[in-house]
């Protein structure tokens, strides 16, 4: 089609694209625009900031806030060390076999709970989702407390009667246990409705030829489910490259480093202290995390992960006959070493007065009244509550805003601030926290030893889980009102204020709540900047736990767990994990 134009020449008419493209290049310049604009310069600044100083720290001669000379000699000096390699070597060694170990467990959870006829599948499903909301210190605090050498409770006994145990959890083999199993009900939540809604008639056709029921599983139900697995394999590997607590507790005593544990010592053990090698580290991890995340993502494009398909079928359940039984122990011996007996372990251990003995005529209550006699601990429970409070009623304000932007306009920077957002989630939480030293502890106004500055080291590392809740309610909400709003003359401030946020009530007070419980757990990425005046409940628990005072640590890990538990059935009630949550 063309059209004359007024100088008499042809030309032809634009198409519809053309006038998108246009459409798109012009930017009016309102108070929406300004918003938008205003709170994508305040997450580039939370995120990129601390990650370009990191950056920069790795450069420098000089300790953050000291004058000094730029230079290579930080990565020359950690890429010609053979302790580098054994570092980045035991990593992958731990990681690996600790995915392998909770793999492994978990499909075969998910398998019995979901294809078999074992009794009690409900209740066994909600028991093992039970270990995926305990913390990972207080994970590694109980399994200290059972396996401690000398005076663990499991070796205690064996000894006394005759038997030289040689468990010791303060090793690689150590950590691997207790972070395999902290990981299995994760893996476990990711594939267990895979499972449930598979199509069950090739499994049908495999037992009509004649095959039984593991020989089902393993040609014809594995298979199928492999992408599914693979996908939550690799996303629990990268996952737990940023663990943190376990492998300080467990593995420094034992000098067992990996990346995060060896940054941490740098900081802190080292003399001198070490920031130009925690640096050059950190960068190299966070490196490392961005190539497993593209190499995750270059896996999983274009796969092809159908299970569920248009065709009627009912599943239908493996009889296992007497085995059934055993299936059943099997689930019940995992709830018990995943779950009962470290938290039993706990729970005795805050009324005992030696550690590693239980007798009743040890039991005592001097633990629990030690904490209320504990300034420290009152000034951490109290700044626990300040700082959590504020980071994530702060967290969702911005995550709520963060989420419409990037689901509900058509901003022109709305992908960047996407991609922005999540980066914190690649950024292992004490490779995070040290770029937010270098970055804070530079500023012309003081911040460091601060509770304002704690607040700010939340807000940045709950980003990708505050915008992830939001940004999936957000999609649910029909534009009818909105559009009714915009229509009559309401400008995009006022929309969202009085409109949008409503609306969102119940969403924003789960996320509140499960950002609250997360900030309350959080060690790594915040145990730089607590000092005299600023401690935190979480991080003086592992203080405590480093200084071997477990009698006093068991009772503060009761309190800190009745505080998360509270929140985490308050924003149940709040719908924060769904409606069909079976949790």
């Amino acid at each position: 089609m063309a059209t004359v134009a007024q100088a008499g020449e042809l030309t032809s008419a634009p198409t519809p694209r053309v006038h998108a493209v246009r459409a798109r290049r012009r930017i009016r310049i309102n108070a929406g625009f300004i918003a938008m604009t205003a709170v994508t310069l305040l997450v580039a600044f939370l995120v990129l900031f601390p990650l370009l100083m990191l950056l920069y720290g790795s450069l420098w001669t000089a300790r953050p806030g000291f004058p000094g000379t730029w230079t290579l000699d930080n990565y020359i000096k950690a890429y010609t060390s053979a302790d580098t390699y054994r570092v980045l070597g035991t990593t992958v060694l731990l990681v690996g076999a600790k995915t392998i170990f909770a793999v492994g467990i978990a499909t075969s959870l998910a398998w019995i709970v979901t294809r078999t006829d074992t009794p009690m599948r409900g209740t066994l499903e909600l028991l093992i989702t039970v270990p995926f909301f305990i913390p990972g210190l207080l994970e590694a605090i109980a399994w200290i407390e059972l396996l401690s050498p000398n005076a663990g409770t499991i070796n205690v006994w064996l000894k006394s009667i005759g038997v030289q145990s040689p468990l010791n959890i303060y090793s690689l083999a150590g950590m691997i246990w207790v972070m395999g199993l902290g990981s299995t009900s994760f893996i476990f939540l990711l594939v267990v409705n895979a499972f449930r809604n598979m199509d069950a008639s090739l499994e049908e056709s495999a037992r009509a030829s004649g095959a039984g029921a593991v020989r089902t599983a393993m040609s014809v139900t594995l298979p199928l489910m492999a992408p599914i697995i693979l996908s939550a394999g690799m996303l629990s590997f990268i996952l737990a490259m940023d663990s943190f607590e376990v492998p300080v507790l467990l593995g420094l005593p034992a000098k067992v480093f990996v990346f995060s544990n060896r940054i941490y010592a740098a900081v802190q053990y080292d003399y001198p202290v070490n920031y130009g090698l925690a640096t050059a580290l950190g960068v190299s991890f966070f490196a490392l995390m961005m190539v497993l995340i593209y190499g995750q993502n270059r896996f999983l494009r274009g796969r092809d992960f159908t299970i569920v398909t248009g065709k009627g079928y009912k599943p239908r359940v493996v009889h296992l006959g007497k085995f059934k039984y055993v299936t059943l122990a099997y689930c019940l011996g995992f709830f018990f070493i995943a779950t009962l007996l470290p938290l039993s372990q706990v729970l005795i251990g805050s009324f005992l007065r030696v550690f590693g003995l239980p007798r009743w005529d040890l039991f005592t209550f001097d633990n629990y009244l030690s904490i209320l006699s504990d300034l420290t601990l009152w000034r951490g429970l109290i700044n626990t509550l300040i700082v959590c409070g504020a980071a994530a009623l702060f967290e969702v304000v911005l995550c709520v805003m963060v989420a419409y932007i990037t689901t509900r306009t058509n901003y022109v920077a709305r992908r960047p601030l996407e991609i922005i957002s999540w980066l914190p989630w690649a950024i292992p939480g004490i490779v995070a926290g040290l770029g937010m030293l270098w970055a804070y502890i530079t500023l012309p106004f003081p911040l460091y030893g601060t509770l304002f500055l704690l607040v700010i080291v939340m807000l940045t590392t709950g980003l990708p889980l505050g915008t992830r809740l939001l940004s999936g309610v957000m999609v649910q909400l029909g534009r009818e009102l909105e559009e009714s709003s915009r229509v009559h003359g309401a400008s995009w401030p006022h929309t969202f204020r009085y409109v949008v946020a409503p609306l969102l009530k119940p969403a924003l007070a789960g996320a509140f709540l499960l950002l609250f419980v997360g900030f309350s757990r959080a060690v790594s990425a915040t145990i730089l900047f607590v000092g005299p005046g600023t401690e935190l409940l979480a991080v003086t628990l592992f203080s405590y736990s480093q200084a071997g005072r477990f009698q006093i640590v068991s009772a503060l890990a009761m309190v800190l767990m009745l505080m998360n538990v509270t929140a985490l059935v308050v924003a149940r009630r709040f719908g924060a994990f769904g409606e069909n949550a079976r949790f």
